[in-house]
């Protein structure tokens, strides 16, 4: 599609204007290339969690269950932390 000069223009400035804002959504736009999707670390954390607490609570008791859920949510909480920071 061939743009007119006039929208050519205009293209730039918006541009311009995102990457003055935004310079990390500007990167991410000119490298081209889909977005990195990240492993599913928080997924596999509950899943795991979800499978072992049948077998925690009934070989070690309730109080094994629940340390073990408390761990699972601090570990999923550095885990989101540590994402949203970088």
């Amino acid at each position: 599609m061939v743009l007119e000069e006039r929208d050519r223009r205009v293209l730039a400035d918006i541009e311009q204007h995102l990457s003055a804002g935004d310079p990390a959504f500007a990167r991410r736009m000119r490298s081209g290339g889909p977005p990195a999707c990240p492993f599913p670390t928080v997924s596999v954390l509950c899943v795991g969690a979800f499978l072992s607490l049948p077998f925690l609570g009934l070989f070690l008791g309730p109080r094994a269950v629940l340390i073990a859920i408390n761990v699972t949510a601090a570990v999923i909480m550095v885990v989101l932390l540590c994402r949203h920071r970088f």
